[in-house]
């Protein structure tokens, strides 16, 4: 038997500083897995998603955007979880997993002790441990670590709740994991960083940034902020002074990610296609996620989702500022203006939704290509393209197209098959 590669912990900013999102993958014993499986190495989603979904992402739909799915619902818990970011739905999820023998642990990002927010990773084993973690962590953990746990305690039947990046490792090493079942919920991640990064930016837009107990950048497009003592401070997101907090705030992983919606997830939850004030957005992916739906049919309140508005002044302005330094801008009688012209005018619901992604996909495209443009086509999936085929970038005088390339064999995380080479879009 191969000796086992030691289990290495560098300096989070370290980490942080290499483009990578700190998933736990190379600071467990599954360690040996790290160059197939991250995907700021070599990103892998367009085979991915087929092989986990069944198809790849259907031209002229809104999985276009967001990802293969059988369908996007509203959602809301009729009775929410006290401290919950949300109503509870992610929370309610996995406890209910627990509770009717789905499966026998859940890994997801607690709070470390005598901390407000600071992220965790746990091995949950009963719904108790589950909703003691209820709540977004706002900075980047290794939850994958916690493989090693459910591993080495023998669990069978195990869920993972996670991000985007997170999925990735999970799913292409998940032929590789000693686990009959394996349940994946996504919850939607954009920006992310470290836990101290985090906290210097509270310090700059909350007026009290130690009671600061969540905190969300919502679809009216405000920051909200909420305290211990329930208050919920809002600023308009052209308030925020990011002259003053700089460039690197965000990791350098986000800033190059192309997948917000984790669209590896059997069920993905999140927020920014649900609408105001307090209903979150559902995409259900797979058999499994509709089995998960199943279970707190019971608790909540589905909907089908709303939307509104154009994104195209939005990605206007956008693609004008993209890659040029933060400035103090306008005064503020004049953000105040344009905040209140945002929130009567601008993109609402899933048009929302599909303005966040477009932004998300520009910014990932923009950097890659000035920071390691070499590497765009192991960076970037071909998927990323599609809804960005109406913009140009800025410093480019077309739309921007895949670099040609030898494509990769598609291999099937569940099967190891070699699956037929295909184009990602427009098959269905």
């Amino acid at each position: 038997m191969a000796t086992p590669l030691p289990i290495v912990k560098p300096d989070a900013a370290e980490r942080f500083s290499r483009i990578c999102s700190d998933c736990g993958i190379c600071t467990s014993s599954l360690r040996p897995h790290v160059k197939e499986a991250c995907a700021f190495l070599v990103q892998k989603y367009d085979e991915l998603e087929l092989s986990v979904q069944g198809h790849a992402r259907r031209a002229g739909t809104d999985e276009v955007y967001f990802g293969p799915y059988e369908k996007i619902l509203r959602v809301r818990r009729q009775q929410p979880i006290a401290g919950a970011q949300w109503t509870g739905v992610v929370t309610t999820v996995a406890m209910r997993a627990l509770e009717q023998g789905l499966v026998e642990g859940v890994i997801l990002t607690g709070t470390e002790p005598g901390t407000l927010n600071k992220p965790q990773p746990v091995l949950a084993r009963t719904p108790e441990e589950v909703l003691a973690c209820r709540g977004n962590k706002f900075g980047l953990a290794p939850t994958l670590e916690k493989l090693d746990d459910a591993i080495a305690a023998g669990l069978k039947r195990v869920m993972v709740v996670g991000t985007p990046c997170q999925f990735h490792a999970l799913r292409v090493i998940e032929p590789t994991l000693p686990f009959d079942e394996l349940w994946c919920l996504g919850i939607l991640c954009s920006d992310n960083t470290t836990h101290e990064n985090y906290m210097t930016f509270l310090k700059s837009v909350s007026r009290s940034p130690d009671t600061v107990v969540h905190m969300e950048f919502m679809p009216d497009f405000r920051l909200w902020m909420r305290h211990t003592n329930g208050e919920v401070e809002k600023l308009n997101f052209v308030e925020i002074p990011m002259h003053e907090i700089g460039p690197d705030l965000i990791a350098p992983s986000c800033r190059v990610c192309f997948n917000y919606t984790n669209s590896l997830a059997d069920l993905s939850v999140g927020y920014m296609g649900g609408g105001m004030p307090d209903n979150q957005w559902l995409l259900i992916r797979n058999a499994k996620g509709w089995r998960l739906l199943d279970l707190i049919r019971d608790d909540v309140e589905l909907s089908e989702p709303t939307e509104s508005g154009s994104r195209a002044l939005a990605m206007k302005g956008f693609l004008s500022q993209l890659g040029k330094p933060y400035t103090k801008g306008a005064p503020r009688p004049v953000k105040k203006l344009i905040a209140f012209l945002q929130r009567r005018l601008g993109p609402r619901g899933l048009e929302f939704a599909r303005t966040r992604v477009e932004m998300k996909l520009a910014e990932g495209l923009f950097t890659v290509r000035r920071k390691a443009g070499h590497r765009e086509a192991l960076l970037v999936p071909r998927y990323a393209y599609v809804p960005l085929e109406k913009y140009v970038l800025p410093g480019e005088t077309q739309p921007p197209r895949p670099p040609v390339s030898v494509k990769r064999p598609r291999r099937s995380p569940a099967s190891g098959k070699t699956l037929k080479t295909i184009d990602p879009i427009g098959v269905g």
